[in-house]
């Protein structure tokens, strides 16, 4: 990935501690910062809608429902996002199911991969 893409301010939210600390590992090994992780899909809206982010990865299942609203509120501010879920594609809306998504479980190349990917979508989708 081209070093203009590194510094991303990257919303994670996900309500398992040990995978968040992976993520969390992941996205600052990268040179970006983390907002989170972030666990309640309350305070994970109030976040989407309101701090200033580069792109997110969001589980699906969290603390108060799914985290469908956020992903909604993060694109249309087109911000693109990273879904995560041990949940088949087919379980998404459908207005999501274009996204892109990491199955769990996931080993760590592979969130390395697609966190690269997702900064990348990000600096083209620009500011």
């Amino acid at each position: 990935m081209a070093d203009d893409a590194v510094g991303f301010r990257v919303l994670v939210v996900e309500d398992e501690p040990l995978i968040g600390m992976d993520i969390e590992d992941a996205v600052e090994g990268l040179g970006h910062e983390v907002i989170g992780p972030i666990a309640e899909l309350d305070e994970a809206l109030e976040v989407a809608a309101n701090a200033a982010l580069g792109c997110a990865i969001l589980d699906i299942n969290i603390r108060g429902g799914h985290s469908y609203p956020v992903a909604d509120m993060l694109l249309k501010r087109g911000l693109p996002v990273l879904l995560l879920s041990g949940y088949g594609e087919q379980t998404l809306p459908k207005r999501l199911q274009k996204e892109a998504r990491l199955s769990k479980p996931f080993t760590g190349a592979q969130l390395d991969k697609e966190i690269r990917e997702l900064c990348a979508r990000a600096v083209n989708s620009g500011p």
